[in-house]
């Protein structure tokens, strides 16, 4: 089997899907870092109504994906809220967000 040309392929495949994967953990890691700053450093009523705005459109899409009956969506805006709701903590002095 390790002589196998599809088994190379194969490997190859898996290997650039979890540099892939890599990359895109520290890209996710670096935005949540600038927007976190950004929403450290402006005045606390537009901090306030930026995370207004964003938890209001996660609700909508949340809803929408829930009455289309798209669990895999809905799933993962569960997961993004979760993310954006520690990054707003930590912009309005709560404690360092988990990675």
């Amino acid at each position: 089997m390790a002589n196998d040309p599809r088994y190379d392929a194969l490997l190859k495949r898996i290997e650039a899907l979890e540099a892939r994967e890599e990359l895109l953990t520290v890209t996710s890691h670096a935005y949540q870092v600038v927007i976190t700053t950004l929403l450290g450093n402006i005045d606390a009523e537009t901090r306030d109504r930026i995370i207004t705005m964003v938890d209001e459109a996660h609700e909508i899409a949340y809803s929408q994906a829930v009455s289309r009956s798209d669990k895999h969506l809905s799933d993962i805006i569960k997961g993004a809220d979760e993310i954006v709701q520690r990054m707003f903590n930590y912009a309005q002095g709560g404690a360092q967000p988990d990675r």
